[in-house]
């Protein structure tokens, strides 16, 4: 990890992430569970980021990035690589810069998803079998045509952008003991934790993947980044490599308490506990938060907690069969 890494002042990023989307941006609202309060004695809050601008938290970080772009960027052009919930929000955010960006996907992207992103005015490119795939090569023709590679996690402008989502959270609960966050790449986790840590170092903060992609919670380990082998998952935009560079590392190592880990029943239950007691449509990735509660309730008893619900772009047939 470079010295420059070391050296992000995440706080500052989010402040000046929220100047700079302030008009772009409306605060996602938290609801309280009565359910999941009485699993711990305690009170739970859901920040509800499902209802942000292109149904997930994704569109925090695309649009202060692409709002800090300059023109001749802008001209130049823009890509991404994305395994939806990404691809969805820079589109809407190029959107308001009149724009249109290239997104690259993967072969084994959903049909339903892909037809949103279809529809949403992106320019689709089709490459490889994997996420990763997609992503090196939308790095490499940008690099090669000189567009703006627009990353998911690994810029310090995306991390600002989606840590207004825990910038939100201390204004609405400001004596909050502990929050849980999705975890693929890392974005929203350490851009969050690194706002709330700064609040309140006393506020405990976790990461939440899945147990079959657990990229960040093995590189963590490895005390550095690492490639693995990974299986499909309910989770499926939490899944999949992480830059061997990416700035996110070191951010989950100086501000996350703990990485922990969901089994596919696990995440399958938490998005059904949603959808029964709080009659929320959250996906795989949105859910990984209150599963993470769960597995760990006894350690929240008497706590004022809160999970954040990061999206809800669930294929349909795959969500009538879990709830079924």
């Amino acid at each position: 990890m470079t010295s420059e890494n070391r050296q992000l002042d995440v706080p500052q990023l989010v402040r000046e992430a929220r100047e700079r989307t302030k008009d772009y941006l409306s605060p996602t609202p938290l609801e309280f569970s009565r359910y999941l309060s009485d699993q711990i004695d305690g009170e739970v809050w859901l920040k509800l980021d499902l209802v942000q601008r292109t149904a997930s938290f994704k569109y925090r970080g695309a649009v202060n990035k692409v709002l800090s772009l300059t023109e001749e960027e802008l001209e130049a052009g823009v890509v991404t690589a994305s395994t939806g919930n990404y691809a969805l929000a820079v589109a809407e955010a190029m959107h308001q810069r009149g724009r249109r960006a290239t997104a690259y996907v993967a072969r084994d992207m959903e049909e339903s998803r892909l037809n949103i992103l279809k529809s949403h005015g992106l320019d689709l490119v089709i490459f490889g079998d994997l996420a990763w795939d997609a992503e090196i090569e939308a790095r490499r023709v940008g690099d090669e045509e000189g567009k703006t590679y627009v990353s998911p996690y690994n810029d310090p402008i995306v991390v600002g952008g989606q840590g207004t989502c825990g910038l939100e959270i201390s204004e609405q609960l400001p004596d909050l003991d502990a929050a849980f966050f999705a975890c693929g790449a890392g974005g929203l986790l350490t851009g969050s934790s690194g706002w709330l840590k700064s609040y309140n170092p006393e506020i405990e903060t976790y990461g939440v993947s899945p147990a079959n992609s657990p990229v960040m919670y093995e590189s963590v380990r490895s005390n550095k980044m690492i490639t693995m082998d990974t299986e499909s998952t309910l989770a499926d935009t939490c899944a999949g490599g992480v830059d061997l560079d990416s700035i996110t590392l070191d951010l989950c190592q100086r501000y996350v308490d703990e990485i922990l880990l969901l089994t596919e029943d696990e995440i399958a239950a938490s998005i059904r506990l949603l959808f029964e007691q709080h009659r929320l449509v959250s996906e795989g990735s949105g859910a990984l938060g209150i599963g993470g509660l769960l597995q760990r309730k006894e350690q929240f008893e008497g706590k004022k907690v809160v999970a954040v619900v990061c999206g809800r772009n669930i294929d349909l047939d795959v969500f009538k069969k879990i709830i079924s």
